[in-house]
Order: structure tokens, then C-alpha cells, then sequence
């Protein structure tokens, strides 16, 4: 059955909405004020969802997909909004959210988006089969044999397209991470058996910005990516990058933010949440201790707090390799931690943590301990929303800055700065 929709808003994750007799209806590849003929393909007792079969009128936020992968792949979900338009979409996402889980009414910043919102990631994963790799196609685990990509590095997408002619059904997956300011890249090849040096070879030859290549053994039927075992073919098993002024070196299995250059605009509206001089900080979750030591050259003392132990012996590396001397590196659980360091006087914690967020033990320390500031970066908005509903019992909700390290996609990061109301 035809429907004839106008599109009205946005699901979170970048649906167009429209209603016929209050009836939601969810369209992919809509935009707000498009005016369609759409095909019912799926319908629930309270909304349905449907699939675009002419525009009647397009929407002046329109325009036509760089990608020609577009249409099937799932690595992009908003290429066909204006930029403008996606960056006015999450804004909104962010507040509403907020809203709605957290019972929070914030002043929400606008979205601090890209000049050039393409080619940005510094990290790329492709699997491979049957002389394929790519993206997977939306909703499936199809391989799309992707020639060329609008969000990945290019250089990066050249020597998967290389390596996939040289292999045969030994080859799992293809991980790339490059370094923005050297313009470096690191190999790992993710096999299910080990590989021979000959390769890496010809791959240095024909790339010569690669400096190092791994070999990971993943032989195991899981749904992870990298298994137990690696071996360097060639160069070593970390690269090098730099953040606000800052060196890293980063371990091929440490996390690391997909997007440098918003990284930097990320970090430095947490560094503005509040005046650091003097204050000791507490970076929960720390990781490598990029946020850590970017607040260490205003702050009075840093103690990151990290459960990864190498990534606790690349944060130490890291601050060394910089001459930092006001940071510590202290292992163990974030809520654990705090309640033993929490007699040095501790101004401000930083969280930055996965997408499942902090966690009610967490939360219950930081109100416990009575933290007099706190800045909250996350990725994922629903979870954010859900410990600032704690939060908010104790706090004052002073900044709610979203920051775009996702363009073309429905994903989102945002900073928020919450000081402890006076007893």
C-alpha cells in the first residue's frame, strides 16, 4: 500500500518520521521536509516502517550521497543531509535525549561540526572473504566490495584494495590505523593462520608511508575482531600520533578517538568546563591518558585511573615521553581508586567511558566522596542520560556541549560540566 508522507522529524538514529492520522510512520533515506510516496515494508502495532517509492518534493536539506555504496552499505547512515542539517539533527538529538531518559532540561550548545566532514577516520576495520573487502551491507553480514570510501583515509582504502588480490581465504580481516599528524600507517593483517614475511615486502614497497605491520592469528568462530596472538612482521607493534601538543604512542589494541582533528575540539571544551590552575584531577578511565595529560599543563596534579594494565604502562610511557611530571598512573577500578586517593584533595573527575557508561558504583562515588566538579564526555547519549539523572541530584548541569567526531553517521559525542551544589 502507497502512503503519501510529510516528513516531520528524525528517530535517533536518523530515520525520517512521518504520521498519517497520527499514525508513526519510519522512513530510511528521508529528510525533514521531503513530501513522499512510501511502501509499507514492516508494520508493528504502534508504527510502522517504510521505504521511499517516489519524492513528490524534495526538502531544501536534500542532497544526493557522494557514495556510491550508499544505498546499501551501514558504515554511513546521514549522507544524504546537508551537513548543516545533520549538525541541527544532533543538536536536537542531544537535548531531547536528555530529556527523556534523564528528566534534564540543559541549555545544549550547537553541534561543533567539521570544516571537512570526510575521509576522517584514522582508524579503519574491513572483512574479507572471497577475494572481497569492505563494508557490510545493511542488516547483514554480505560483504560490499568497497572501491572507494567518503569516511575512511584514502591511503588507507588503497592498501586494503591491494591486499585483497594478494591473499587468499586466509585472510579475516584488514585493520589500518594511521596517524594524521605524521602520516604514518600501521598494518595489521588478522589471519587465521600465520602469514610469511614475503608479503610484507611487497606491501612496504608499493606503500612506503607504512612503518609497521602485525600479523594477528584469529582462528577462533567469535564475532571479535583481533585474537590472542600476533607476531610484527615489520616495525613494531605501537605507531605514533600527537594530540594538542602532546606525543603518543599507541598500542595497535589501545583505544584511540577515530577522529583527530575533532579529538582536539572535543578535549579542549572539557579543558574549558572549569578554571584548572591549582586543582588536583582524577581522569577516570584514562586509557593512554590522552585527556589526562592534555589537562596536566593547566591543572595542579593529575591521577589517571586505568583497568587495562598495558594501556597503564603506555600512559606512563606517554607522560614520560612528554616530560610530564604532574601525573600518576594508578591501576585498578575508577570507583575503587577514588575512594583511596580521595585525601589529596581531588577538585574535579574526568570520565570519559565506553559506551555502557560509568555505572551506578561509579556515580555513588563520585557523590559519596563529595567530587566538587565534574566533566562527563560521552559517546553514547542514552547512557550519558542515564547517570545525569543521578548526577543532577547533587549537581548543577553547567555546560552540555555536543562535538560531531562522527560525520555522515547518526553517532555523536558530547562533553558535559557539572559542579556540585553548595550543602
Amino acid at each position: 500500500m502507497i502512503k503519501n508522507l510529510e516528513i516531520i522529524d528524525y528517530t535517533y538514529d536518523g530515520l525520517g518520521i512521518g504520521k498519517v492520522e497520527d499514525f508513526p510512520i519510519f522512513v530510511s533515506g528521508a529528510v525533514v521536509g521531503d513530501i513522499l510516496d512510501v511502501e509499507i515494508s514492516k508494520q508493528k502495532k504502534n508504527l510502522a516502517f517504510a521505504k521511499i517509492v517516489n519524492i513528490v518534493k524534495s526538502s531544501n536539506n536534500r542532497v544526493e550521497p557522494r557514495c556510491q555504496h550508499y544505498d546499501q552499505c551501514g558504515g554511513c547512515h546521514l549522507m544524504h543531509l546537508s551537513y548543516p542539517e545533520q549538525l541541527r539533527f544532533k543538536t536536537k538529538h542531544v537535548k531531547e535525549t536528555l530529556k527523556r531518559i534523564g528528566n534534564v532540561e540543559a541549555i545544549v550548545e550547537n553541534c561543533m561540526g567539521m570544516d571537512n566532514p570526510y575521509n576522517y577516520r584514522n582508524k579503519l576495520i574491513m572483512p574479507c572473504k572471497d577475494g572481497k573487502a569492505g563494508l557490510y551491507k545493511k542488516g547483514t553480514h554480505e560483504i560490499i566490495d568497497i572501491e572507494k570510501c567518503y569516511i575512511l583515509d584514502d591511503y588507507g582504502v588503497e592498501i586494503v584494495k591491494y591486499l585483497k588480490t594478494i591473499f587468499d581465504n586466509n585472510l579475516r580481516n584488514i585493520l589500518i590505523r594511521n596517524s594524521c599528524n605524521h602520516d604514518k600507517y600501521m598494518v595489521v593483517l588478522i589471519t587465521y593462520f600465520k602469514i610469511k614475511n614475503e608479503v610484507v615486502e611487497d606491501l612496504i614497497s608499493k606503500f612506503p608511508k607504512i612503518e609497521s605491520v602485525i600479523n594477528n592469528i584469529n582462528d577462533k568462530i567469535v564475532n571479535t575482531v583481533l585474537g590472542a596472538n600476533s607476531h610484527v612482521l615489520y616495525g613494531n607493534d605501537y605507531y605514533k600520533d600527537s594530540l594538542l601538543n602532546n606525543n603518543y604512542i599507541i598500542n595497535y589494541r589501545s583505544f584511540y578517538q577515530v577522529n583527530s582533528s575533532q579529538t582536539e575540539k572535543l578535549y579542549q571544551e572539557a579543558i574549558n568546563c572549569f578554571d584548572l590552575t591549582d586543582l588536583n584531577v582524577i581522569d577516570a578511565y584514562s586509557g593512554i591518558g590522552t585527556i589526562g595529560l592534555s589537562f596536566s599543563k593547566k591543572a595542579k596534579k593529575v591521577y589517571g585511573i586505568e583497568i587495562n594494565e598495558t594501556s597503564v604502562e603506555n600512559a606512563r610511557e606517554n607522560a614520560v615521553n612528554n616530560n610530564i611530571s604532574n601525573i600518576e598512573f594508578l591501576l585498578g577500578k575508577a570507583e575503587e581508586v577514588i575512594t583511596k586517593i580521595i585525601d589529596r584533595n581531588i577538585d574535579i573527575v574526568i570520565t570519559d567511558p565506553p559506551r555502557k557508561g560509568c555505572g551506578v558504583e561509579f556515580i555513588d562515588s563520585i557523590i559519596k566522596n563529595k567530587i566538587k566538579n565534574v566533566v562527563y564526555i560521552s559517546c553514547n547519549v542514552s547512557t550519558l542520560a542515564r547517570d545525569i539523572s543521578i548526577l543532577k541530584e547533587e549537581y548543577h548541569i553547567i555546560k552540555v556541549v555536543p562535538v560531531d567526531m562522527f560525520p555522515q553517521t547518526h553517532h555523536i559525542e558530547v562533553v558535559v560540566g557539572l559542579s556540585r551544589k553548595i550543602d
